[in-house]
């Protein structure tokens, strides 16, 4: 993985202030950072969470400096990252501890609230510092964030937040425009599709599988790429006994090794033993998911640490797309384009302005079906690397940069990324740590359950096969699974609106508006721990809160409740035997469109 997916941990789960003045290279700055050791390891650390009240601003920025303590720091380097509203909006590696200045623009949410999060990643000892960091509005300073940070050595959270009742009555009417701006967002039939396909699969496979690392330096010799047992059709055997509908593979990653024979480097298996350097890892994984029935996708990373060109911008843009267009011109129908988000230097010392606009107008171009994924208009990345979604999870989104138009509001999905081990890349030290059956499945219902797409990544070793473990624990994931959808206790069900929500057809809905409650008469009773509710997506998504009611003993009691739905809504709960059920829809946007209601038994993995 990159910049575009670092695992992000709320403060209070170890992230410590030192003090608030912090020198580097000699020059201090007043600062918000957080001193190693990182409880549970440096990756996504949130050092400070902002509600921000910019009602009363124009063109409001966010200034702040960068920095790597004196006296501390590792080989590894960090990487410095901004959200808004959940959203990455900016990220940057460092290595050097000298102070860097940078200017966020912050105009987009003038005139509301939004919460702001500053956050590292470190891969070693650093102290990473975010230095004088301010809202301004002109010469104007809308909140010195820095000084609302305690000197402490002690977990604290950073936060001011202004209550609702509070909130100028103004703000309050743009609240409720806005919702009403919400209702009539729908998916493109490409998010759509895509949405359906609920479990895929990635793979992080390169020069870095060779050389033990998680992030290359794009001076390795091609020469150590030698996956001697390469099976692509293994790969895909693997992919249809865990059930994962597509395969993303890593095509190019940060430090430039293509894993096809570009036209465009010399930094790629065409110079690898491998098949006597007429190999091509990516047109034989293609052709083996054709074969096999499953979608392929392809990761491209725009960070690229080895090409003399990266940080030219004109001239380095234009390489990358030619690589793009190798990738989508070459190797039949492309389903999901990922895109990583980092940014860090080149073999010169340069960064790179990337072209995302032109990147996703040659894909269209290209491959129209395709999603473009993370660093893209069509997916967004959930926030973490643990494979969680929100309990409230929205598909409706604020327009970013990144959308075409002028709603200001978009269809944006989560994808839930992890791995089934520690690391991305294999590691052999890696083999006895493979994530366990009970993590896995809470992972399924906190992803796929929670409105999302679960994109798992298993890593292939150096023979080029997934690995013994991976692909057993995998087995026990599905057949896991399968067990529980093999029967719906609700099939057969009677009631006002049996038909919609038990005939598995998504056209045919419960439609109404909030609230609104039905019954659901099960044929017998039936001992269930999993409801799960969908909505049609296809038109929108809507409901904001729900409950449902079981009659126990002639009472109805209430053994589950949640907010969104959306595509998939999975809850587990202690077993409830009973044959009547009620659904009560509380709020929503507009009038709901329900599909589906489920009753399943899951088995508790061992």
């Amino acid at each position: 993985m990159g910049l575009a997916a670092p695992k992000r941990e709320p403060l209070s789960r170890g992230a410590q202030f030192a003090r608030q003045t912090c020198a580097c290279k000699g020059v201090k700055k007043t600062s918000i950072f957080a001193h190693p050791p990182w409880k549970g390891g440096g990756q996504g650390r949130v050092l400070g969470e902002f509600t921000l009240d910019l009602a009363k601003t124009e063109k409001p920025k966010l200034h702040f400096f960068t920095g790597l303590r004196d006296g501390h720091g590792s080989t590894a380097g960090v990487i410095f990252r901004v959200y808004v509203d959940t959203q990455q909006v900016w990220a940057e590696f460092q290595d050097k501890g000298a102070w860097r200045e940078w200017t966020i623009d912050l105009t987009s949410h003038a005139g509301r609230s939004c919460v702001l999060e500053l956050a590292v990643d470190t891969l070693g000892e650093h102290y990473a510092c975010f230095g004088e960091p301010r809202v301004v509005d002109g010469p104007r300073v809308v909140v010195d964030l820095a000084a609302l940070a305690k000197t402490a050595r002690k977990t604290i959270e950073v936060r001011q937040r202004v209550p609702a009742d509070q909130l100028p009555a103004s703000y309050r009417k743009q609240q409720q425009q806005a919702l009403a701006a919400t209702v009539g967002v729908r998916p493109s039939p490409r998010q759509l599709a895509w949405q359906q396909l609920d479990f895929i699969g990635f793979v992080h496979f390169g020069i870095n599988t060779f050389t033990d690392r998680e992030w290359g330096t794009g001076k390795e010799a091609p020469e150590l790429f030698n996956p001697t047992a390469f099976d692509a059709d293994q790969w895909v055997r693997v992919w249809q006994d865990a059930g994962m509908k597509l395969l993303i593979l890593t095509a190019k990653h940060h430090d430039g090794f293509c894993l096809w024979p570009s036209a465009f480097t010399e930094h790629s298996v065409k110079h690898s033993p491998w098949r006597g350097g007429k190999g091509d890892v990516v047109r034989e994984i293609a052709d083996a998911c054709r074969r096999a029935g499953i979608k392929f996708g392809v990761y491209l990373s725009p960070w690229d640490r080895n090409h003399p060109e990266y940080g030219n911008s004109p001239v380095y843009n234009e390489h990358f797309r030619k690589q793009l267009r190798e990738l989508l011109t070459n190797y039949g129908e492309i389903s999901e384009v990922w895109f990583d988000g980092a940014c860090g230097e080149g073999p010169n010392g340069k960064r790179q302005a990337y072209d995302f606009p032109s990147y996703y107008r040659l894909i269209r171009e290209l491959q129209p079906q395709a999603v473009i994924a993370i660093s893209g208009p069509d997916v967004r990345w959930v926030g973490n690397e643990t494979g969680v979604a929100r309990e409230t999870e929205w598909s409706v989104k604020r327009r970013t940069g990144r959308h075409e138009g002028t709603s200001p509001y978009v269809w944006y999905p989560a994808e839930c990324d992890v791995s089934i081990r520690p690391g991305w890349f294999y590691h052999a030290s890696q083999d006895g740590k493979v994530k366990g059956l009970k993590k896995l499945v809470d992972i399924y219902f906190k992803s796929i359950g929670r409105n999302s797409v679960l994109l798992l990544n298993i890593p292939p070793d150096r023979r080029g096969l997934i690995h013994e473990n991976d692909h057993a624990r995998l087995r026990e994931l599905r057949a896991l699974v399968d067990r529980m959808y093999a029967r719906d206790f609700a099939k057969g069900a009677r009631g006002a609106q049996d038909v919609a929500l038990t005939d598995d057809d998504q056209r045919t809905v419960w439609g109404s508006s909030a609230p609104a409650s039905t019954t659901l008469e099960l044929a017998s009773p039936a001992t269930f721990n999993v409801v799960m509710l969908r909505e049609n997506i296809a038109e929108g998504q809507h409901v904001e809160s729900f409950a449902v009611d079981a009659e126990i003993a002639g009472q109805w009691q209430e053994i589950a409740k949640g907010t969104t739905i959306g595509h998939r809504r999975l809850l587990r709960l202690d077993p409830v035997t009973c044959s009547r059920l009620r659904l009560r829809i509380l709020a929503s946007r507009g009038d709901f469109h329900l599909s589906k209601s489920a009753l399943y038994q899951c088995a508790s993995p061992e």
